[in-house]
């Protein structure tokens, strides 16, 4: 069993309530909403924004230009890439990975344990991966270890419990693919 260590959080005068952890590192031009808990060695780089009421657990990561929205918890160890947008009140499960340019809607959930809380001591969690630019809708549950491809497409509500191809649009419970991510609608062409 992991040993756990006190985490010192003091208050910081960037934003109203925020409470920082030891070893956080915050880029330049970075807004922080009100009441917002970083704990510690978490890494925020430039020009990103963090809402009100945000929590960001020790050694997340949140890349140049990301949105963290409101009411969203970041568990340990998830990465958020570049320009990336989690909107509010979605939760992100340890191990996450969430690439560069990639849409979260409101109240998506990444989780990351498939015995839910049954796992053998030491065994790894393992959280979902989304790959550059998908777009995952409002509501959305992604099941661990899933991988949702570059450029995919996941209708709001979905419940995704296997792996998401590149470019395909994917809905239901559980999702399934129904057509492909039309080159309209691809990143470069929307830039």
């Amino acid at each position: 069993m992991a040993e756990m260590r006190e985490t010192t959080l003091l208050e910081s005068d960037l934003a109203p309530g925020l409470l920082l952890g030891d070893g956080v590192r915050i880029g330049e031009g970075v807004t922080i909403g009100g009441h917002v808990v970083i704990h510690s060695a978490v890494r925020i780089g430039d020009g990103a924004r963090i809402g009100d009421h945000a929590q960001l657990r020790e050694r997340a990561h949140v890349g140049a230009g990301a949105t963290v929205g409101s009411f969203v918890g970041v568990d340990p160890d998830v990465h958020v890439g570049r320009r990336a947008s989690v909107q509010t009140r979605c939760y992100l499960a340890r191990g996450s990975t969430i690439e560069d340019d990639a849409f979260l809607g409101p109240g998506v959930t990444l989780a990351n344990d498939h015995t839910m809380g049954r796992h053998r001591p030491g065994e790894e969690l393992v959280g979902p991966t989304l790959r550059r630019a998908c777009r995952v809708g409002a509501g959305v549950v992604v099941c661990p270890g899933v991988e949702i491809g570059e450029e995919a497409f996941v209708a709001a509500g979905a419940v995704v419990a296997a792996d998401v191809a590149p470019r395909k649009v994917v809905m239901g419970v559980p999702a399934r693919v129904v057509r492909e991510v039309p080159d309209a609608d691809l990143l470069e062409r929307r830039r």
